[in-house]
């Protein structure tokens, strides 16, 4: 009667930590663990309902527990976050006989639940707590019924493969970096989408001479955002390997916000810039001031970094062009590149109209749902 656990939180220091323990028999281990402070057992507590109490080795620690509703017996352990006290709750679940869940022999949903603990925006935690209760694993049951009716699942595969460019960033992000000439307010911008003062804000050219990378988030998905040095020609040593490193940055990011200054004519490094980056969304600062050139010579998102005017349509506007079609709520997302390297097999091996195959990649993702079988003729 295999009875396990798994930390849902990260291993970094917090206020709680949340430890789940799944099974038959999860609720009668976790009894012996839970030490309430009044009233009857765990066993005897209605879904739901919270109970107050000890648990861990020794005198442990005040801990919450409570039982889930769910297909299999399911308990939390809410403990405090520091890794002592989760060291105390977990040491006391392996000596009951829970064993740790891990990510490298799980379904879909532990290693949902796996890469949930380590979602660093709420956006990521949904789609990722969608695929903890099986959305990905139904889509995958869909598609294998499909190849068995000698249905068309290419457009379903397509779909999935698609969503996964987002899944296997819900924990690493995306890469945004600000770039253009020095002095068009690429530090203030910086500090603007941060939220705080970052990066140095100063007048004299060349005061940005390394790559300053904060970790943030628009509209809910993960960003590095990195402020670069200002571009420019006739430098001295230290600040031209700033400007190289700000070159690197730019070419390994997944989008570049240009910087123009609109209170001034374009000037030749604008110019250039504009023509060796030419996917960025370019943002045309110091609208606060009046313009230097006509808004239809260049399409440009117009802000104020020192006011703050045009920040909000700003944000909109990387959101849309990182994530121009969000997942729905509650869909399919691979979150994994394994997972989405797996579906590109089977898309490759439905096209040559080999279903077999297919569906041999398709069950490899989720090895616990059961064997499909599927004729290849």
């Amino acid at each position: 009667m295999k009875v396990s656990y798994q930390v849902l939180t990260s291993p970094a220091r917090g206020a709680i930590a949340v430890v789940q323990i799944q099974g038959q028999g999860a609720v009668d281990l976790v009894d012996r663990v839970f030490r309430p402070n009044r009233g009857s057992s765990l066993a005897s507590t209605p879904e739901g309902r919270l109970r107050l109490g000890r648990a861990g080795l020794g005198i442990g620690d005040e801990v919450v527990a409570v039982r889930l509703a769910g297909s299999v017996p399911l308990v939390e352990i809410q403990c405090h976050g520091g890794p002592a006290a989760v060291e105390a709750v977990v040491g006391a679940l392996e000596q009951a006989g829970a064993i740790e869940e891990t990510a490298s022999d799980s379904t879909i949903e532990a290693r949902a639940l796996h890469d949930l603990a380590r979602a660093p925006t709420l956006r990521s935690a949904a789609i990722l707590l969608d695929q903890a209760n099986g959305a990905l694993s139904a889509a995958i049951h869909r598609l294998l019924e499909a190849i068995q009716l000698k249905a068309e699942p290419g457009p379903a595969l397509a779909t999935l493969i698609g969503r996964g460019e987002i899944g296997t960033r819900l924990l690493t992000g995306w890469r945004v970096a600000i770039a253009g000439r020095p002095n068009v307010g690429k530090s203030r911008l910086f500090n603007a989408l941060a939220g705080y003062d970052r990066s140095i804000v100063d007048p004299t050219p060349g005061a940005t001479r390394d790559v300053v990378a904060i970790r943030t988030a628009f509209g809910g998905w993960p960003v590095e955002l990195s402020d670069t040095a200002g571009d420019r020609e006739d430098v001295g040593p230290v600040e031209r390997i700033g400007i190289d490193l700000g070159r690197q940055e730019r070419r390994d990011a997944d989008l570049v916000l240009l910087v123009l200054d609109r209170s001034e004519p374009l000037h030749e490094v604008d110019r250039r810039l504009l023509e060796e980056i030419p996917g960025a969304l370019v943002v045309a600062n110091k609208s606060d001031r009046p313009p230097a050139w006509r808004r239809e010579e260049r399409e440009a998102i117009e802000v104020s970094a020192e006011t703050g005017e045009g920040i909000d349509p700003l944000v909109h506007a990387i959101e849309s062009r990182l994530v121009p079609d969000p997942p729905p709520l509650g869909e399919a997302v691979p979150f994994r590149r394994e997972q989405v390297q797996a579906l590109r097999e089977a898309r490759q091996a439905e096209s040559i109209g080999d279903p077999g195959t297919a569906a041999k990649w398709l069950t490899s993702l989720n090895p616990a749902a059961g064997p499909h079988s599927t004729r290849s003729d």
